[in-house]
């Protein structure tokens, strides 16, 4: 008779356990690799009988025939009556439970109960979201690369630095690879250690080399994250991720599925065309929860250290962040990577368009008058003042519209600074 207490279908990371006692036997079902399409549901299944591996198969368990088989492989390899064991019975018991548990999906919510935090939650702050699709893209030798394995690291290691105005939740990471090997991205975790002071630190990111695409992967690599407690995952990078068909809009959506899938935290490495936009499929724009772009300056770069700047393309739950400034020094057996004022890069102040010079100049060095911001915007886009007149005079109304920008006693100054600075009625310059 079957012990109740002991018959026990689970969920297990990306598939299911079925522990079954019966007639004095343990009969347990590992069940894996679950795919459904044009109503046809297979999976690869296990069977042990008394932790003893009897046979593994892929049957259909939506087809009676396809069940047949299977029972009928079980019976010949455990006879029904040597082991008293309804084979027959048992598969069509199993293949119910697993197309019914597979089939319910995620159980449905009232909006009413869903609680919203206050806060954004971020991963590493402002760079990365927590639980979210994050995206980095930029051309070949920009760093981007660096940046994904730096950030890596960071949470890896809990390394602090306040220069860098990040703030990280430390957590394991998993590096899944589809373009180096280990050996390379070990060697650039070391030298980034190193360029940190943690020569001597054990890393705990786990590497992955994969060759199939993400979504032919994925339910192993949800096995992955789920027993080792991974809270983030670096995809490099998505084209051969999503099997070569980065322009397809079927391979790029299903490997966004298999993100939402495998769950948590995820940062895609990606590249970008001839015309320098991110490459592939406007889905890649759609469903990237944030998008930074990383481009490389070729005034303050060289063979030993590169400038680059990072410039946030798109983000769903908050306001785009300010561009990001960095410089990458590369020594022996050593990476360093140093935060800098986006202002001191040439990119970034190429790619800030009149609005964001605007209050990007008055936060760095206001107070200033009109005629001073128009003049020090004028020598960032390196035209004449009188060129950009209207265009600095507009962004300055809107600025102090919006609230950004206050002008006091004919001076502009960030609107925080401001307030710092109020003492009674009175501000101080």
């Amino acid at each position: 008779m079957e012990n109740l207490n002991s018959n026990v279908f689970q969920k297990v990371g990306s598939g299911y356990n079925w522990v079954y006692h019966t007639a004095g036997h343990i009969i347990e079902a590992r069940v894996s690799r679950i795919r459904e399409s044009s109503n046809r549901l297979t999976s690869e299944i296990a069977i042990l009988v008394d932790n003893r591996p009897i046979a593994r198969s892929n049957p259909v368990l939506t087809s009676v025939s396809g069940l047949d088989a299977f029972w009928r492989k079980l019976a010949r390899r455990i006879p029904p009556d040597k082991y008293d064991i309804d084979w027959e019975a048992y598969v069509e018991n199993l293949a119910g439970r697993v197309i019914d548990s597979h089939r319910e999906g995620e159980p449905e919510i009232k909006i009413g109960d869903i609680s919203i935090p206050d806060n954004v939650y971020w991963r590493i702050e402002p760079l990365l979201l927590a639980d979210q699709a994050n995206v980095i893209f930029g051309p070949g030798g920009s760093g981007k690369s660096f940046i994904a394995l730096w950030l890596s690291v960071l949470m890896d290691s809990e390394y602090i630095d306040t220069a860098h105005e990040i703030t990280v939740t430390p957590g394991r990471v998993l590096y899944l690879d589809w373009e180096t090997d280990s050996v390379e991205i070990a060697s650039r975790v070391r030298a980034l250690q190193v360029g940190m002071g943690l020569e001597n630190y054990q890393s705990q990111i786990l590497y992955r080399r994969c060759t199939l695409s993400l979504a032919n992967e994925a339910d192993r690599i949800k096995d992955i994250v789920d027993s080792n407690d991974v809270k983030m995952i670096v995809v490099d990078s998505l084209g051969l991720a999503t099997g070569g068909g980065l322009d397809e809009a079927n391979a790029v959506l299903d490997y966004f599925a298999a993100l939402r899938w495998i769950g948590g935290t995820s940062l895609t490495i990606t590249h970008t065309n001839k015309e320098g936009h991110i490459f592939g499929s406007v889905y890649t724009l759609n469903c990237g929860r944030s998008i930074w772009e990383v481009q490389r300056s070729e005034l303050n770069s060289d063979e030993e250290s590169i400038d680059i700047g990072m410039f946030h393309k798109k983000v769903n739950v908050v306001s785009k962040q300010d561009p990001r400034g960095f410089e990458i020094n590369f020594a022996d057996n050593m990476v360093t990577i140093t935060a800098k004022d986006a202002m001191d890069i040439d990119i970034v102040t190429e790619k800030q368009s009149v609005p964001q010079l605007v209050y990007q100049i008055v936060q760095r060095e206001g107070p200033l008058s009109r005629g001073e911001l128009l003049n020090r915007i004028a020598d960032f886009k390196e035209e004449p003042p009188d060129k950009l007149k209207g265009a600095v005079r507009t962004a300055i109304s809107r600025a102090i519209t919006k609230g950004s920008i206050v002008e006091i006693d004919d001076k502009l100054v960030i609107q925080t600074k401001f307030s710092d600075q109020q003492e009674g009625d009175q501000w101080k310059v």
